[in-house]
């Protein structure tokens, strides 16, 4: 006769009353694990509800409760008649887990992919929670309508169509595709069918979705150095032979491209306002650059990710807006012009690859919201966002001087920094042969942020600098967030 577990086995049952926990998932968890662990082995009975109710001090309910959840969950079963005992055919062990002080890389030796692997050594990174001053790309969020963005988002979600509450259209919504239509053409001077849009989730989808459907692995890939890291990882990941093009004072080196690496498939580029050197593409570059495209039957990916920010003059026409073939992949967000957290951007792309689009994208998930893209369109065709982006400009242009004005103040005999015309965030070089990722790790032991130029290159790094944004960060603040980051760069000037 099989003997009933209790006693000293349930002795060591301690139910905290003060807990959050319910006193019942207490109960439910300290069996599971002793099942598992094979202290109840396979067969053992376990006492009757009344018996186990009176040795812990709760009611029968109770210990009721948590045997039909074990019954369910598979742990135990009942025998009509007899009891309640542990199944049969439970191995009685469970793997035991190394701490992470005890061989963290031995245990996960083997288990990541190669594309885990690979993703394990990038240097993209982006520091999520709170934000501190100076991290470069962070818009200006205190100064954001929520209030008027309220009233569209109500409005989409009482008044728009009820297939807004599915998973809206594969392509994105056709309103929001026209309003980004109307708004390229009268900011970048593209003349484009809404047809050719293909809304996204950020920038970084949309880089997804061309490596995807249009790299085979060990094809070349011009792309900028320095220039965005997480582009430039991905395509890496998918299989790409990435090739870093140096840039000149007129953009992407394209004759160094031409003399020194094979025809590429794809050419990454930030013509508007490199990433992150801020060097505006001439004219001539541009037009030599989609010549030589449509030539070769290169794509060019145009990345234009804070276009909208420029401080003298209109935003410049995009290279899309001079390609009259379709070699050019143009990429856009609303992640810097409006606040990140909205996850909608968009690729155009020529028609005849849409399809192949819209349906990657459904393969990895479309993640941006139809209520949300039916907000953004109302907010576009009402005037909400150009009004926004004519007040940040202001603003940004305002950050931009004043934290300029105080690192020549606070931080000259270590810094020099880059006067910029547009973007949001300027370069500020380091002297004294100090490397960049010990400036930055230093100034981020007093809150302030900011990004190494170092990690946007491929290979060794030809500057040491700071990338400091300036767009997130309320211009009172500025002159004493800078005396503590002189402060903290001195320091290493003394140390030296």
């Amino acid at each position: 006769m099989v003997k009933a577990a209790k006693g000293a086995l349930l002795a060591t049952l301690e139910i905290d009353r003060n807990s959050g926990a319910p006193i019942y998932r207490q109960i439910e968890e300290f069996l599971r694990r002793m099942i598992l662990n094979g202290a109840l082995p396979p067969g053992q009975k376990l006492p009757s509800t009344r018996e186990l109710a009176l040795e812990l001090g709760v009611s029968r309910i109770t210990i009721k409760s948590v045997y039909e959840q074990l019954i369910s969950e598979g742990y135990v079963q009942g025998k009509t008649g007899a009891g309640t005992f542990v199944s049969e055919g439970l191995d009685g062990e469970t793997p035991v887990v190394p701490s992470l002080d005890a061989g963290k890389k031995d245990y996960l030796d083997g288990n990541f992919s190669q594309t885990a692997e690979h993703i394990s050594f990038s240097k993209a990174s982006a520091r999520y929670g709170s934000i501190l001053p100076f991290r470069p790309g962070v818009p200006a969020l205190d100064e954001f309508p929520i209030k008027r963005w309220n009233k569209y988002l109500s409005r989409a979600m009482t008044k728009s169509d009820i297939t807004n509450f599915s998973y809206g259209d594969l392509l994105g919504s056709k309103k929001l595709r026209s309003s980004i239509a109307h708004h390229l053409a009268d900011s970048r001077g593209m003349k484009i069918d809404p047809k050719q849009i293909l809304i996204t989730s950020g920038a970084q989808q949309a880089f997804v979705l061309i490596s995807y459907i249009l790299m085979n692995k060990n094809d070349t890939i011009w792309y900028e150095n320095p220039g965005h890291i997480a582009g430039r990882d991905l395509m890496k990941i998918v299989g790409g032979d990435v090739s870093p093009i140096p840039i000149d004072n007129e953009g992407l080196n394209l004759p160094i491209a031409i003399s020194n690496f094979p025809k590429p498939k794809l050419i990454f580029s930030t013509p508007s306002h490199q990433q992150p050197l801020g060097i505006t593409m001439s004219l001539q570059r541009r037009l030599a650059l989609l010549k030589y495209a449509h030539e070769n039957a290169s794509w060019v990916i145009e990345d234009d990710y804070d276009s909208e920010f420029r401080y003298r003059g209109r935003p410049l026409p995009a290279l899309a807006a001079l390609d009259n073939v379709g070699r050019v992949l143009y990429v856009g967000t609303f992640s810097k012009s409006l606040f990140p957290s909205v996850r909608i951007g968009y690729v155009v792309v020529p028609e005849i690859l849409m399809d192949a689009f819209a349906k990657m994208r459904n393969i990895f998930g479309q993640t941006s919201s139809a209520i949300t893209e039916e907000a953004l369109s109302n907010f576009m065709d009402d005037g909400g966002f150009a009004e926004h982006i004519r007040k940040m400009r202001r603003l940004y242009r305002d950050r931009r001087d004043i934290l300029l004005n105080a690192l020549q103040e606070n931080c000259s005999n270590i810094l020099i920094p880059q006067q910029t015309d547009a973007g949001m965030h300027i370069l500020a070089d380091i002297k004294n042969g100090i490397s960049d990722r010990l400036a930055h790790l230093e100034i981020l032991k007093s809150g302030i942020d900011s990004l190494p130029l170092s990690i946007y290159y491929e290979g060794p790094a030809e500057r040491q600098a700071l990338v400091l944004g300036f767009s997130g960060v309320q211009k009172k603040v500025i002159p004493q967030l800078v005396r503590k980051m002189g402060a903290a760069l001195n320091s290493l000037n003394t140390n030296k």
